[in-house]
């Protein structure tokens, strides 16, 4: 089994040379073991606190009002409309059409009414001196009523011509289309001398002060959004509303959440409410909105302390000031906020939680802190 030329030596040196070459080895192991660098790790101590972040999402600006504007009446433009950008105050003129006809309609209207007047004035003067003649037994009681009836026959075909020339009023007041806010036309779908029917859209008109910018919230962040809720809005370069050019959060408020989600997606409407007394917003403009909250006290951590094992095994690791070495806690998580998580169980306020590790760390380790 061994090289013949140590079959002389005497035993005692043989089997002292047998255990130096079988521990050396192992000496060699323990010196590279006890000269191997401790893992470093990063901690932080747990308190109860409040955990404040920010949520963070895009909106697409829209106006405020928007409204596809039309005549009530047929008829060729005569002037206008309003070119695409123009400013409108309300109840400004932006098209007006040829009103002649409905004018002469008017007058025709104005007349009927004028001869139906006439007639009930005849009729009146007729019923008083029936009357008269009625009560010297001169005429009958049929001639009496006949001349009542005539009356009555003449007020309502003069009632009938009033709400003729009111009728003919509103076709040339029609004839007029003007802005029924304050707005910018953004669309112009007719020209000057164009024969346009009524109810088609010649312009279409856009309130911009305030302008709405509108959210899709997932479900499980909808009650983050609730009514009358501040918001801060980046324009991405665009100076505020303020007009500060300084590149600030203009100030925003969720003015509407839908109460029921959206097609297919799940997702529900949000709209905010935001001022824009310079317009430089502009509809389709996508903007970055980001929504400050705060949460209930409770032991917040950072969500990349936590290592998981399967779905329902969490845990943590907290740092033992006597080695200083690590310890792995089985922890209970709460609601997620940001990228902090709430611990239910499973930790003490004061604990020192591992946040920084390297991926092979194992309880009981022993370990440097960072």
């Amino acid at each position: 089994m061994f090289n013949k030329d140590l079959s002389g030596l005497p035993k005692a040196l043989f089997l002292a040379l047998f255990m130096l070459i079988v521990l050396l080895p192992g000496c060699g192991r323990q010196a590279a073991e006890s000269e191997k660098p401790l893992p470093v790790v990063t901690v932080q101590e747990v308190l109860l606190t409040e955990n404040a972040y920010s949520l963070q999402t895009t909106g697409v600006v829209e106006p405020w009002e928007e409204a596809r504007l039309s005549f009530q009446v047929a008829g060729r433009i005569q002037w206008g409309p309003l070119e695409e950008g123009a400013l409108a105050a309300a109840g400004e003129v932006m098209a007006r059409l040829d009103d002649a006809d409905y004018r002469a309609q008017e007058e025709n209207a104005r007349s009927q009414l004028e001869m139906a007047g006439v007639e009930v004035d005849r009729t009146r003067a007729d019923l008083d001196r029936y009357e008269k003649l009625f009560s010297s037994g001169a005429i009958s009681q049929k001639d009496l009523d006949d001349a009542r009836f005539a009356l009555r026959a003449a007020d309502a075909r003069a009632k009938q011509a009033a709400s003729g020339l009111r009728q003919a009023e509103l076709l040339v007041e029609h004839s007029i289309l003007a802005a029924p806010f304050a707005g910018k036309v953004i669309n112009k779908m007719a020209g000057r001398g164009e024969m346009v029917a009524a109810g088609v859209p010649v312009l279409v008109l856009a309130q911009l002060n305030p302008v709405k910018i509108s959210l899709a919230v997932p479900a499980n962040e909808i009650d983050i959004w609730e009514e009358g809720a501040g918001a801060g809005v980046d324009t991405g370069g665009i100076s505020s509303a303020a007009g500060s050019g300084s590149g600030e959060k203009i100030e925003a408020k969720v003015h509407k959440v839908s109460p029921g989600a959206e097609g297919m997606t799940g997702t529900f409407r949000v709209e905010l409410m935001v001022e824009n007394k310079n317009l430089e917003m502009r509809p389709g403009q996508v903007v970055k909105v980001d929504r400050q909250l705060k949460t209930k006290t409770g032991l917040w951590i950072p969500l990349k302390s936590v290592v998981s094992r399967g779905q329902d095994l969490k845990y943590v690791f907290v740092l033992d000031p006597s080695g200083p070495l690590v310890r792995q806690r089985e922890v209970k998580l709460g609601p997620v906020a940001g990228d902090r998580v709430e611990v239910v169980s499973g930790l003490e306020p004061g604990s020192q939680v591992v946040v920084l590790m390297p991926e092979d760390i194992r309880d009981g380790d022993r370990v440097e802190v960072k």
